[in-house]
């Protein structure tokens, strides 16, 4: 994986507080979507390449975070971007799987 993508992975697996410490380091706090527009910038450019050094397991798990970063943007609720939301549902599933993926590429 490149370094953006592997980036974004970490940025996506750090625990709320250290999100909210890098949100508020950019200049972008409260707005979460500074996280998904970072996975989606390297997430698109690896979904251009084809690495064959990403296992199959790592490729699916970040298609499953784009498929959720993806509903939240699709979603009418605005509270979906604030740093509230990065202990709800959606983002603690995202956390989960960012974390595995570091996990496996260790």
């Amino acid at each position: 994986m490149n370094e953006l993508l592997i980036k974004s992975i970490k940025l996506l697996a750090a625990t709320p507080d250290e999100q909210r410490d890098y949100l508020k380091k950019s200049g972008s706090f409260p707005c979460t979507d500074e996280f998904a527009l970072e996975f989606d910038d390297a997430y698109r450019y690896f979904a251009t390449q084809e690495e064959e050094s990403v296992l199959h397991s790592a490729s699916n798990k970040l298609e499953r975070i784009n498929a959720i970063l993806e509903a939240l943007s699709n979603s009418t609720n605005e509270s979906n971007w604030n740093e509230n939301s990065l202990n709800n549902n959606a983002w603690t599933e995202v956390r989960k799987i960012a974390i595995s993926i570091l996990e496996e590429s260790n």
